[in-house]
């Protein structure tokens, strides 16, 4: 660590709770919800509910000098644009004067947000914003002079004056633009929101640990510098990194929001959990290309995909579906390096140019087999989709839906910016690519996803925002399919479970009124993933193991005031629960189990078990993740069993001892009384169930390594899991 001092912003102290104020909904809200025909009126109802509450912890408009600091958790593809929208538009009912969106770090995501904002906010119908955007050197000293003469119609009472929006890509270069021009303004009485959208993404300081600033992170301090009255809104689906800085770090949120997705949503648990055998189709590792030893000829659980994906285009043919507007889309997202983005365009183009020459002649010596082969995939789409049309009518406008569907590159090969897509000009559409099709990017009207990629180093977030596949899909969910290796089939169902866990937790702790500096930061994951890129990591976090086995307290006997409390805890469970003896053929007095059962209910014991204490963090923490990991096991099944052994000690009458160690600090000898061949008796290790949780309690009078000092009855609960129901369980020490 450098001698000098830390960088890390200081925020201010936020009030617990609501922001102390209430916003009003007026006309610029009301008619963006209006317009929006999409909207079931349940679904207006809580847009307009959480955008309230949203704005509501912001900072008061009408209250100077004062920021903070907010997180907005949604789903992947869930609505998380209409919401800062939302909040755009109740700002400037609320007398917000400044909106700045910063969104996305490539040029597509850029201009889809602001596509998105024109459209939603009706800006070319109204004198209500004045819309600017960083892109293609759009915001110079001409439109600052825009900005201030709105302002100044502002502080003269004008009721013309308008609100002003930028848009700004997340970039160091449009911010330091955006930052120099915007210093020369006095906006010191100007209350303004900055929203940060996919705010888990360059933002965040990746140098914080050197005591130093990330450039991009460095840049946006310097634009909240000019704002004393602001509030800066970080908006994701994967909120690991923001919540995993440090609290002292003006970016590491005071309050929050967790969004409810609409009901045509469709995300993992749909289609990881309830839905993996309907539509998630296995890429076979052998299909993968080898970088050194790429393949000549397409994969065939490439060709199958796209088989599917024809069949789906011609059914929306054929259901008139490219009448309302729509799309039909395939997306293609191999490894980041775009050679091997050209390999399958290459692919894809001469797969479609092949089958389109074959479907025209029906003569043709491959036009049986391709026929064949679509009216197998037509057969598997339509288990999942109900329509009335056959595939002989499938096949009567198949040529047309492979021919008229449009093959893009979304990568910077041949300029310095990602394409575009105009939805609007074609119905069907494949897209392959990296990053342009990463975080953030919509794709519209997807239904087959292909994906060859690796999981990469397994951070958690960084593969969920790869799932472009999730979405207001429901309509037309049969026709999706997911094709995934197993490496990443596995990344996603476990994600989908971490995603439940800390968004429950989240939400549970701020319905109690409490800001997100309190919430104790807690993570469930498979032992290959990790929440996010270690760069940003600064709370210390404890990792409980990720395999099956025992999970014992190191030091149970330190602390007698401790140990007591812990007593009164075990002799009330063996007390309040209906246990027997237990021993086998042979086993002798001291073998003998006085109290066992292996019925008890996990959800009745639970309580208990919380209410045992340890000294020693370490212990303590271990605790609580076998807590947190147990407790969702009752979530899953509340009827779920475990097997319990209350084994013999002085409690019992029977006297047993253990030795401490003489390592430092010290630890107890032998804990499980060990095997018998004489009496038959397996050792206190092989008591223990395969399929369920196994508690052992064991009670033994523990003797200091000098012999001086003798501690009487220490309770020392080991808790067994087996392989197939350990996750592992990060947590905030």
């Amino acid at each position: 660590m450098t001698s000098k001092t830390s960088v890390i912003k200081v925020a201010p102290t936020a009030p617990l709770g609501r922001g102390g104020w209430n916003p009003v909904q007026g006309s610029a809200f009301n008619d963006m919800l209006e317009a929006n025909s999409a909207l079931s009126q349940e679904e207006k109802d809580r847009l307009s509910e959480e955008t309230t509450k949203i704005l509501s912890d912001c900072i008061d408009p009408r209250a100077a000098g004062k920021t903070n600091t907010g997180l907005v958790i949604g789903y992947v593809q869930s609505g998380k644009t209409l919401s800062f929208t939302g909040l755009a538009a109740l700002a400037r009912d609320n007398k917000y004067r400044l909106v700045i969106l910063l969104a996305g770090t490539t040029n597509n995501l850029v201009e889809q947000s602001h596509a998105r904002l024109k459209e939603d906010l009706d800006i070319d119908a109204t004198r209500d914003w004045k819309l600017f955007s960083t892109q293609q050197k759009g915001f110079q000293q001409s439109e600052l002079d825009r900005v201030n003469m709105e302002l100044a119609k502002w502080r003269r009472g004008s009721p013309r004056a308008r609100t002003i929006l930028i848009v700004s890509m997340k970039q160091h270069q449009h911010l330091d633009n955006l930052s120099k021009l915007l210093s020369k303004s006095d906006l010191t009485d100007v209350p303004t929101l900055i929203i940060d959208d996919e705010g888990d993404q360059a933002g965040i300081n990746t140098r914080a640990k050197q005591d130093e600033e990330s450039t991009t992170y460095s840049r946006i301090m310097d634009l909240r510098k000019l704002f004393p009255h602001h509030s800066y809104l970080l908006y994701t689906a994967t909120p690991q990194a923001p919540l995993l800085i440090s609290r002292i770090d003006t970016l590491s949120p005071d309050f929050g929001c967790v969004l409810t997705p609409g009901s045509k949503y469709v995300g993992g648990q749909e289609f990881f959990v309830d839905g993996a055998s309907k539509y998630i189709e296995p890429i076979p590792i052998g299909d993968v290309p080898d970088k050194n030893d790429p393949p000549i000829e397409p994969p065939s659980s490439l060709l199958a995909a796209l088989r599917h994906y024809f069949v789906g285009v011609a059914i929306g043919l054929l259901e008139e579906d490219y009448q309302n507007g729509r799309n039909r889309s395939m997306m293609i997202h191999p490894a980041v390096p775009k050679d091997e983005h050209l390999m399958f365009v290459r692919w894809v183009k001469q797969t479609k140019k092949n089958w389109s020459i074959i479907l025209q002649d029906e003569n043709h010596e491959d036009y049986a087999d391709l026929v064949a082969a679509f009216k197998v995939s037509a057969k598997e789409l339509f288990k999942t989709y109900d329509t009335s049309f056959t595939f002989s009518e499938v096949l009567s406008v198949l040529f047309e839906a492979i021919e008229e569907t449009a093959v893009e590159e979304l990568n910077t090969r041949e300029k310095n910016r990602i394409p575009s897509i105009d939805w609007k000009g074609d119905y069907s559409w494949i897209l392959v690519g990296g990053i342009g099709l990463d975080r953030g990017f919509t794709v519209e009207g997807l239904t087959v996803s292909y994906m060859p990629r690796s999981t990469g180093v397994g951070n958690a977030d960084n593969i969920q925002q790869r799932a472009r596949f999730f979405g207001y899909k429901r309509g037309y969910l049969g026709l999706c399919r997911i094709y995934l290796t197993s490496e990443n089939i596995d990344a996603f169902t476990d994600y989908v479970k971490h995603e439940e866990s800390i968004r429950g937790s989240i939400r549970h702790h701020l319905a109690q009124d409490r800001t997100l500096k309190d919430w104790r930061r807690s993570y469930f994951l498979d032992q290959s993933l990790k929440p996010t890129r270690s760069s940003v990591i600064l709370l210390e976090m404890y990792q409980s193991k990720g395999r099956g086995g025992w999970v014992i307290p190191d030091h149970p006997f330190d602390d007698s005031e401790i140990v007591s409390e812990n007593r009164d805890v075990v002799d009330s469970i063996i007390a309040d629960f209906d246990f027997e003896s237990y021993a086998e053929p042979g086993w002798n007095d001291k073998q003998v189990v006085p109290a066992f059962s292996d019925s008890v209910e996990l959800a009745d014991l639970l309580p208990r078990i919380g209410q045992l204490r340890y000294k020693w963090p370490d212990d303590n923490l271990q605790h609580s993740a076998l807590l947190l990991g147990l407790e969702r096991l009752v979530n899953e099944d509340p009827e779920l069993t475990c097997s319990f052994y209350a084994l013999s000690g002085p409690w019992s009458d029977v006297d047993a001892v253990r030795t401490l160690g003489d390592t430092i600090p010290p630890k107890i000898k032998n804990l499980f009384q060990g095997a018998n061949a004489n009496t038959n008796y397996p050792g206190a290790r092989a008591l223990v169930s395969a399929e369920k949780i196994t508690f052992q309690l064991h009670r033994y009078d523990i003797q200091t390594s000098d012999k001086k000092r003798m501690i009487r009855d220490v309770p020392t609960l080991a808790v067994h899991v087996p392989d197939h129901l350990m996750e592992r369980v990060w947590i905030e020490r």
